[in-house]
């Protein structure tokens, strides 16, 4: 029976951490190396944090992802012939002080002016 070996040392995201082919560590388990029953469990007895998983099992629970450090939107777009239109810029509000004039945060409209200790709370 072939297994996979996860480092359960830490996550990304949501994903486990394989050992992966070559060294390092990946969750994309087509890149994970694959050990003998005899192998994984011997490196786990050597560090428990290894935990050995069936490749069965795992090839069972995989899902097709998409890692957003390896697409580029323009490169993707660039024989299509259309352009992509920017989202709109958020106004963020701003609150003026009723005492003194002055702009204030959200967090001091709600209570007293950082400028004049005017009450600001409507």
């Amino acid at each position: 029976m072939d297994f996979y070996l996860q480092d359960k040392r830490g996550y990304v995201g949501n994903d486990m951490l394989f050992w992966a082919n070559g060294g390092g560590y990946t969750t994309d388990v087509s890149k994970a190396e694959v050990f003998t029953q005899e192998r994984a469990f011997n490196q786990h007895r050597s560090r428990p944090t290894d935990v050995p998983w069936p490749k069965d099992y795992i090839d069972s629970k995989t899902r097709p992802a998409v890692d957003h450090q390896y697409v580029n939107i323009d490169e993707a777009l660039k024989d299509v012939g259309e352009k992509l239109t920017p989202p709109e810029k958020r106004r963020t509000r701003k609150f003026n002080c009723p005492h003194c004039g002055k702009f204030i945060s959200c967090a001091d409209y709600h209570t007293s002016c950082t400028h004049c200790g005017g009450d600001c709370s409507p």
